[in-house]
């Protein structure tokens, strides 16, 4: 039994913030053109337990997404961050907290668990959704969807508030511009 639950308990680390699986990369929904793909992947519940499609809010506005669960310590570092960000985005911007997995490691997030994580962070419970199934995705991670509906940012790792601003201040203003074709997939 240790054979399998120390190696499983690793790879939860792992893929909960370290600094060696942080960085910019995109998947294959973003490479299929987010939003504006075929591709299903948007849709969740909220934690009043209404139906949620972020990609029905991208265009003409910004659509920002992290990604968090709730047995991660990074996730919950990264919480007050979003909070912060969330209030001081421009209008036009919509940002979500998408819980991946429930409070322990392999366990699915639930409307409870996205509502205890909106009233924890101080988070608009319609903007926090969880997946309903024990996600894979390394966490934190973040998702920026432009006014087109396509994936214009990825990024695994912590974030503060001030660096999701200047992104998308940087991509609003065309300092920076969308190019996932040439950057790794996962």
């Amino acid at each position: 039994m240790r054979r399998i639950v120390a190696p499983a308990l690793a790879l939860a680390l792992a893929a909960c913030g370290t600094a060696d699986d942080s960085g910019e990369f995109y998947t294959r929904w973003d490479l299929a053109g987010g939003c504006t793909s075929t591709l299903a992947g948007a849709a969740r519940a909220d934690a009043f337990g209404e139906p949620v499609d972020v990609c029905e809010h991208a265009g003409p506005g910004w659509v920002w997404v992290t990604y968090a669960a709730g047995w991660c310590s990074a996730s919950r570092n990264q919480a007050p961050h979003v909070q912060r960000f969330a209030r001081r985005a421009p209008a036009g911007v919509r940002v979500y907290t998408v819980l991946t997995g429930g409070p322990e490691f392999g366990t699915p997030a639930t409307r409870d668990d996205a509502r205890r994580w909106a009233s924890a962070h101080g988070l608009d419970g319609g903007r926090v959704l969880y997946e309903g199934e024990e996600g894979s995705r390394t966490i934190p991670q973040h998702l920026l969807i432009g006014p087109d509906g396509r994936t214009w940012f990825r990024y695994v790792g912590f974030l503060d508030a001030d660096a999701m601003q200047a992104l998308l201040q940087d991509f609003a203003d065309g300092r920076r511009a969308p190019d996932v074709r040439d950057l790794p997939v996962r």
